[in-house]
C-alpha cells in the first residue's frame, strides 16, 4: 500500500511525539496496524499479526503503549503478538482457537537472542536487520539533516524526492539560502544524476570528482564558493587550480577556474551532517 502522502502528517504532526530523534514511534506503529486492519476487513481476514516484543523499543513497545496501538488503530482485540502473548490479555484469536495460546511465547527485553534462537529452530538461516535499525528517523545524523530542511524551508513539509536526497551524501549549508548534496563515492555520483535536471549541479572538468547538486538558490559570490567546495572533495584537491562547470536548471552552464578549499577553511558548522 503506497502510504507516501498520508504519512507524511505522522512525520511532522505526531500525537504522541517523537523519540530520541524526529522518530515519532508510536504513531507510526498505530498508523501501520490502521493500515493493516483497513486491508484485513478489505481481503476477507480475521486478525492482524505482528512481531512486536515488550522491552524491545523504549517507545512502540511497551506493556503501556501495547494496549494504545491497538485502541487507537481499531484492530482492538484482533491485534495478536504471538511472541510475547503469554505476556498480554488474551486477543480474540485466543480466545476463539483460531490459534493455540499455549504454544505462544513470553519474549521480552532489548535482546533478540530468543527470536534467533527461535529461527534456528525453524531452519532459517537469513533474516532482515532490527527493525530500529532500518528507521532513518531515529538515526540521529538523518534527523538533523531532516530538522535542517524543515528549517530552511521556514516550514514542515516534504516531498518524497526529499526523503531520498536525505540518505545520500555529504550535506553542507555554508549559506543559510542554499545548500550542497555531494555525493561521497560513485553509486551515490550515479543515484545523484537522476536529479540533474531538477537542480542546480556542479561538477569537476579539470580532475575526477563528485557531482554536487545545490538545494536552494545561488547568488553573487555563491557560484564561487560552491565550487571551491566542490573542488575540495575532488580528485583535485591538493591542486593549484581545479576547472568547475556549473549548470543551472535551465540548462545553461558554465565553466571557471578555482582554487580548492584546504581542509581548514572547510568550516565545522557548514556540515549538516
Amino acid at each position: 500500500m503506497d502510504v507516501v502522502e498520508e504519512y507524511k502528517d505522522i512525520v511532522i504532526n505526531p500525537k504522541h511525539g517523537y523519540g530520541a530523534n524526529l522518530n515519532p514511534c508510536l504513531d507510526c506503529k498505530g498508523f501501520m496496524v490502521t493500515r493493516a486492519k483497513q486491508w484485513m476487513e478489505e481481503n476477507g481476514f480475521d486478525f492482524i499479526i505482528t512481531g512486536e516484543v515488550i522491552g524491545q523499543r523504549p517507545m512502540s513497545q511497551r506493556k503501556d503503549t501495547m494496549p494504545v496501538i491497538a485502541k487507537e488503530s481499531g484492530a482492538g482485540e484482533r491485534l495478536l503478538r504471538p511472541l510475547c502473548a503469554q505476556l498480554l490479555p488474551p486477543t480474540l484469536p485466543e480466545q476463539e482457537g483460531w490459534v493455540d495460546r499455549e504454544k505462544l511465547f513470553d519474549f521480552n527485553g532489548r535482546s533478540r537472542k530468543p527470536q534467533i534462537e527461535l529461527a534456528g529452530r525453524w531452519g532459517f538461516e537469513e533474516w532482515s536487520q532490527p527493525a530500529g535499525g532500518c528507521c532513518f528517523l531515529t538515526n540521529p545524523q538523518y534527523s538533523k539533516k531532516l530538522a535542517d530542511l524543515w528549517e530552511a524551508r521556514g516550514e514542515r513539509r516534504y516531498e518524497l524526492d526529499d526523503i531520498m536526497l536525505l540518505k545520500i551524501g555529504r550535506h553542507l549549508r555554508p549559506r543559510p539560502h542554499f545548500k550542497l548534496i555531494i555525493a561521497r563515492e560513485e553509486g551515490e555520483n550515479r543515484f545523484l544524476q537522476g536529479y540533474r535536471k531538477q537542480f542546480t549541479h556542479l561538477q569537476t572538468v579539470s580532475h575526477g570528482g563528485p557531482l554536487v547538486l545545490v538545494d536552494g538558490s545561488l547568488e553573487g559570490d555563491d557560484e564561487e564558493l560552491a565550487a571551491q567546495l566542490t573542488a575540495r572533495f575532488s580528485q583535485g584537491r591538493e591542486a593549484e587550480s581545479v576547472r568547475v562547470s556549473v549548470t543551472r536548471t535551465d540548462g545553461t552552464s558554465r565553466e571557471f577556474d578555482v582554487k580548492p578549499f584546504a581542509p581548514s577553511e572547510v568550516r565545522q558548522e557548514w556540515y549538516v551532517a
